[in-house]
């Protein structure tokens, strides 16, 4: 006889027509969550009603080894399943089912029962190690002799990346695509069962999220998820400009448009070389975006004013709304089936500039919708809920989609007769990250209820790290591109420097040359997404990777000392950087491969240079100051040219110069606030600063503390009397926060930017601090330091 092996390995018995596949390493947990989602229990639809009416037999189950459920023919009102799990003597329990009946069934040497509750019949094997259930006895059959068994190489590779402890979905997107299409179709996507093979997901549920992480893998065949390959994934931004009534948004990320569209031609075996609009080589990012009044196509241009000149010949101003131009597009089929399938694109009458991005659409009332909504800030950046959803995301996609789910959900369900369960502001979002060969897939609904999305949290203390020596900078939090949460970088007086995580778990510690004498940047040299440390120290320029090794061919070695903090500078956020080092009158402009940039032409001041350059968006153009001690104030422009000239020397103090209200703003040692706009017309207000006042600002919030009062956004503060560090400003999703930190009496306190003292400060710190979102819930995190050697994290809400 053939002898069994008795090792019980379940892909043994996956049948080879599946077409989604659910693994569970505690099928019983799995399903007491799924009745513990809201969404899930409260909601009715086909799929739900489809497997109730087929599995109903599950509660009889006694399921405590890994256990999988075998799905195909899934598009038939009568879908096959087989339930396969290692042999358990209490596997099945009917005692107290009532109407119910069993048979004993024998077929040559093999033996099975055929059981009946209610209106369910399926049928049962008990092999030497398995337990085996399906509707169908010739594929209970077959899976029981290993017939016709699922062998498939872009599978196996799915199923070695799921996570064994937790409850994965593995789809086959040529069979099950179909099922799902309509999720996708009204974005423009139309071609899900050409995407990629298999799909796996890894399941994380609660009482009000469903998450999911895992691969797509594209098989052996052209698939097209191979669009993206060479095109780093990036930030999608077309967020920033999307109402806050948005139904849906599909974006997706290039680094090189024409490589992009090579590979669609190749995708689609199109030898035509076809040409395609010129202003499409000056973007980043192409998304479509459904709203009520209509849709509208959205490209990020990666130079503004180039794109502005490119569009100039393609269409004619119609009017104004709110100040912004909108034009009427002179071919309105010039993306027409430009990009399919990956965007289904159509005619456009009408486009318009927002920022960054160039808005086309159908309708004028979108563009007017959008004009409005950016300036008035009802967009989804703004939201909670929004930041919700995007803190469970990575923060760079080659595609996803956002959705506000009850908008959605009752678009494409108009003629059903299901019932969901949706809170008012509830979103999903699913990405995709392409790597090479294979793509990375997050995804999250979250369907917190309003009483939920409005609560509060005390700052509380989290974690208390200790060093080896005293701290001498300020602790910096720092991306952890493999976890992305947050870890803290610190330095020691013995010039150590430390990366920590969030947990307070020490990863490395490196001995460097001095103190670092600048903020602790975080750049992505390779544009893959993994982060590095940049910083200078007394005579170098210094770029560590995670792991704490130098990043060739840094460090940069200088033989006399850098004067002035290291200035990072990445003018499109496209991480082409720009490392601007100082050395008394002169500047240096290095590149991420360590050389020096060539076309900045601004080398040496008349004077010495008394702060780090510093580099200022305003609107659509680009600034760098420069401020001399002679009270010459340089602003130039990106080639290192005086781009505004200033005829008056300035009084500088120690404060540095923001973007402010569209102009420059800094103050004056005593008494006065300094501006200067765009002409370069300078204007002073007596705003009775005393000496050391201390001023900070970004393009919508200005703060600064005078003597013991604090002004946000001309609100006044008055603390008590004390030693405070100069205030900070950290841009988060729900607006701005300002910090400050009284080292006298060791009190940190964080404000919003209406001048309200947030829930729960001050606490306690002797630093400046850093904020961030550091780990994977919607609270933000502050770290900042406590005794001379410890530093300490502290979560809170707003």
């Amino acid at each position: 006889t053939k002898k069994e092996n008795d090792n019980f390995k379940l892909i043994s018995y996956l049948p080879q027509n599946s077409e989604i596949i659910l693994i569970s390493p505690d099928f019983q947990s799995f399903m007491e969550n799924l009745k513990k989602n809201r969404f899930i229990n409260e909601s009715d639809f086909n799929f739900k009603k489809l497997l109730r009416s087929n599995l109903d037999f599950l509660p009889h189950l006694n399921l405590p080894n890994e256990t999988g459920i075998a799905i195909s023919n899934i598009s038939e009102d009568q879908f096959i399943y087989t339930l396969i799990t290692e042999r358990d003597s209490s596997f099945l329990n009917l005692d107290s089912v009532q109407n119910k009946s069993v048979e004993s069934i024998k077929e040559g040497p093999f033996k099975f029962q055929k059981i009946s509750i209610s209106k369910n019949t399926f049928f049962l094997y008990e092999g030497p190690n398995s337990n085996i259930i399906s509707n169908s006895r010739e594929k209970l059959r077959k899976v029981a002799d290993r017939q016709e068994i699922l062998k498939d190489e872009s599978f196996n590779k799915a199923f070695a990346a799921s996570d064994s402890e937790k409850t994965s979905v593995f789809l086959r997107n040529s069979s099950s695509a179909n099922y799902f299409q309509k999720i996708f179709a009204p974005f423009g996507f139309s071609k899900l069962d050409k995407s990629t093979e298999w799909s796996v997901l890894d399941l994380d549920i609660s009482e009000a999220e469903i998450k999911v992480n895992g691969i797509n893998l594209p098989g052996s065949e052209n698939k097209l998820q191979n669009v993206f390959e060479g095109n780093n994934a990036r930030i999608i931004e077309s967020t920033e400009i999307v109402p806050d009534d948005f139904i849906g948004l599909y974006a997706f990320s290039y680094e090189n448009f024409s490589r992009l569209y090579e590979e669609l031609a190749t995708f689609k075996k199109d030898s035509t070389n076809a040409k395609y609009p010129a202003i499409l080589d000056k973007t980043r990012e192409l998304a479509n975006l459904i709203l009520p009044e209509g849709s509208a196509l959205i490209l990020k241009a990666s130079e503004i004013e180039s794109a502005r000149e490119t569009m100039a010949g393609m269409g004619n101003q119609t009017q104004d709304f709110r100040s912004l131009p909108i034009f009427t597009l002179e071919n309105k089929e010039v993306f027409n089936n430009l990009l399919t399938p990956i965007l289904q694109t159509g005619d456009y009458k009408y486009y318009t500039f927002i920022d960054h991005f160039i808005i086309f659409s159908q309708d004028i009332f979108v563009l007017e919708h959008m004009i409005s909504a950016y300036q008035n800030s009802d967009l989804i950046t703004k939201s909670e809920y929004y930041s919700r959803v995007t803190n469970s995301l990575s923060s760079q996609s080659s595609m996803l989609f956002l959705i506000h789910t009850e908008s959605f959900v009752s678009r494409i369900s108009k003629d059903s007769d299901a019932n969901f369960s949706i809170q008012k502001n509830s979103i999903a979002a699913l990405q995709f990250i392409q790597e090479s060969g294979f793509a990375h897939i997050h995804g999250i609904f979250n369907n917190e209820t309003q009483a939920n999305k409005n609560s509060t949290k005390d700052a509380e203390q989290s974690l208390s790290i200790k060093t080896d020596a005293p701290i001498v900078t300020e602790p910096y939090f720092f991306k952890n591109h493999r976890t992305d949460q947050m870890d803290i970088a610190v330095q020691d007086e013995n010039n150590v420097l430390y990366l920590i995580s969030n947990k307070g778990n020490i990863y490395w510690k490196k001995q460097l040359d001095s103190q670092i004498t600048c903020p602790i940047y975080q750049v992505d040299l390779f544009k893959n997404g993994n982060q590095q440390l940049a910083f200078s120290t007394g005579y170098q320029l210094d770029l560590l990777d995670r792991n704490g090794n130098r990043v060739k061919p840094f460090p940069l070695k200088f033989n006399d000392p850098l004067t002035q903090p290291l200035a990072v500078f990445d003018y499109d956020n496209n991480r082409n950087y720009r490392f601007v080092l100082t050395q008394n009158r002169k500047i240096y402009m290095v590149g991420p491969k360590g050389k020096a940039i060539s076309g900045f032409d601004f080398s040496n001041a008349g004077s010495e240079i008394i702060k780090a350059p510093k580099h200022i968006r305003l609107g659509n153009k680009d600034y760098i100051l420069i401020a001399e001690k002679s009270g010459k104030l340089n602003i130039l422009s990106r080639q290192g040219n005086i781009r505004i000239p200033l005829k008056e020397k300035i009084n500088f103090s120690e404060n540095e110069w923001y973007g402010n209200d569209d102009r420059f703003i800094s103050s004056a040692p005593q008494d006065n606030l300094i501006s200067i706009d765009q002409n370069g017309k300078i204007a002073e207000k007596n705003v009775g600063l005393a000496e050391n006042n201390r001023l900070t600002a970004n393009s919508e919030t200005l703060v600064y503390l005078n003597e013991n009062e604090l002004y946000i956004n001309g609100k006044t503060i008055t603390l008590d009397y004390g030693l405070y560090t100069s205030p900070q400003v950290f841009s988060m999703s729900r607006g701005d926060l300002v910090a400050i930190t009284d080292t006298q009496t060791q009190k940190v306190f964080v404000f919003n930017d209406k001048a309200e003292l947030l829930n729960g400060f001050p606490v306690y710190g002797t630093s400046k601090v850093d904020i961030s979102n550091a780990d994977i819930d919607t609270n933000p995190e502050l770290i900042v330091k406590g005794e001379e050697d410890e530093i300490l994290l502290y979560e809170f809400s707003y």
